[in-house]
Parts: C-alpha cells; sequence; structure tokens
C-alpha cells in the first residue's frame, strides 16, 4: 500500500463526506474528515490480505513464551521459531478430544507453536509460544491494521487504488442516509478494485495452501 498523510487526503476526498459534517472551519472540517477515514478504513483493511497489508518482523524475542503484537498489526499469519516453520493456533488447541491436560504441566501450550489468547485489556493481540528457551527468536509474517488518526500529519496506509478511498466514503455517505442499495453499490465496487489491484500485483504467484490431514500433531495419543 502506499503512503499519504491525512492533509493530502482531506483535499482529494472530503467532497465525498457529507455537506452537513463540513463547517468551512479548517479544524473541524479536519476533525470530521479523520472521523469518516477513521470509520472506513478499518472496512477496508478487513476486506482481504490485500496488497502490501503484509509484513515481515525479524529477530522477535520470543523466550518468555508469551508474545503481544502491538500496534499498527493486527494478527500473526505464518511464524518460524528459530529456524523451523511453525503453526498459528487458536485457544481451541488448549483442549484435547479426550482426557484432561496432564496435571502439573509447567508448559505455556499443550501444542509447540502459536497461541492466539486474543485481545489484553489495553486492546493490544496475545500469543503463548512454545517451546522456547532463552535464547529462541521469531520470524513473524504479519498483518497491517488501521490505527485511527487524530492529526492532520499522520502518514497512512491506503490502497494502491486510491479511487477505493472514494467509493469507501461514498458507501458510508449512503448508509448515513439509509440508502441501502447505494451503500452495498459502493462497497461492492471498493471490494472489486480491490480484488483487482490484487490479482494485478502478484501476477502468476499464487498462495498456497498447506494442509495436514490428520491435524496438527496427527497421531497424537487420544485421537481415533
Amino acid at each position: 500500500m502506499p503512503t499519504a498523510t491525512v492533509s493530502s487526503l482531506q483535499t482529494k476526498y472530503s467532497k465525498y463526506l457529507d455537506k452537513a459534517d463540513l463547517t468551512g472551519n479548517d479544524a473541524s472540517d479536519l476533525n470530521a474528515f479523520e472521523a469518516a477515514l477513521n470509520e472506513v478504513m478499518p472496512r477496508i483493511y478487513q476486506m482481504g490480505l490485500w496488497r502490501d497489508m503484509l509484513t515481515t518482523l525479524t529477530e522477535v524475542d520470543v523466550s518468555s513464551g508469551t508474545y503481544v503484537l502491538d500496534d499498527p498489526y493486527d494478527c500473526i499469519l505464518s511464524a518460524i521459531l528459530d529456524d523451523d516453520p511453525t503453526i498459528i493456533n487458536s485457544v481451541w488447541h488448549d483442549y484435547r478430544l479426550f482426557g484432561e491436560p496432564s496435571e502439573g504441566s509447567s508448559s505455556t501450550t499443550l501444542m509447540g507453536g502459536f497461541i492466539d489468547d486474543g485481545y489484553n485489556a489495553s486492546g493490544k493481540r496475545v500469543y503463548r509460544v512454545g517451546p522456547v528457551d532463552s535464547t529462541t527468536k521469531a520470524t513473524l509474517l504479519v498483518r497491517r491494521k488501521w490505527v485511527d488518526v487524530d492529526a492532520g500529519a499522520n502518514t497512512v496506509y491506503i490502497p494502491n487504488d486510491a479511487t477505493i478511498i472514494k467509493h469507501a466514503l461514498l458507501g458510508k455517505l449512503a448508509e448515513d442516509n439509509a440508502d441501502v442499495e447505494r451503500a452495498d453499490y459502493h462497497w461492492g465496487t471498493a471490494q472489486r478494485l480491490m480484488e483487482a489491484d490484487l490479482d494485478s500485483y502478484r501476477g502468476g504467484a499464487k498462495p498456497k495452501l498447506h494442509l495436514a490431514p490428520d491435524g496438527i500433531g496427527g497421531g497424537m495419543a487420544g485421537m481415533y
């Protein structure tokens, strides 16, 4: 995704806001545009794994067995623990189909890899990691998240096709006026433009689905 400042986006796209939200006062109009951007951009980010929304974090210290993924990142998509590819599991993988966890177990995870524990009290994403030791490092493929802007100088990631922002703002405007049909049109157009941009960008490279027919750790005791 290219980057832009909020003030530069305001110059180009504020005309797609509800005119009732614009007063002619520079500070007030900037606040209105920031509020609109903070409403539509998270939806754009959540539409898929778009171009340049992914980035890699290297030499990440996970030796404590717990890792907190801070802003501006949303989630871990893939991981390498030391030099070994590993897995990302949900908290459901703490539970077995049969029996109970071993008594007195001090392991942070019942299975190797990263366990997604969701969000902590401050809203930052928490993962348990195992097995680890005092030198364990990770390489992480992560997805960016939208971080709300509150100043015109903020630099933000935007879609490569900037008309997507136009359709998102028009979709918001239609929703605010209870025009469901027009809102669906603009949000659907934004989705299609994002998909077309992604297809053009990746060319012949397609993501591959990795399957584990027996599940991670297939053949574990207690499984049929």
